[in-house]
């Protein structure tokens, strides 16, 4: 599994990203469940920080690929 630092590298970077290329997805990011980033012992464990950035490549995923066929449909 890959180290926390490198986990939150990858989630600032996806997240900064969005917000630079698709800026109207940033609503979307406040509707990713919390429960990723909530454990018992009051850390965030790296398990919930790879689910959270999967969440994040998922969304940019399905926009740009709606985004194609939308763009396509347009021609």
């Amino acid at each position: 599994m890959e180290l926390q630092n490198e986990l939150n590298d990858k989630i600032r970077l996806t997240t900064i990203k969005i917000q630079e290329e698709h800026p109207e997805l940033i609503e979307y990011i406040n509707e990713i469940p919390s429960t990723f980033l909530c454990t018992t012992e009051k850390k965030v464990s790296n398990k919930a920080l790879k689910g959270y950035l999967d969440s994040l490549d998922e969304i940019l995923k399905k926009y740009s690929k709606n985004t194609k066929i939308q763009h396509n449909e347009n021609k």
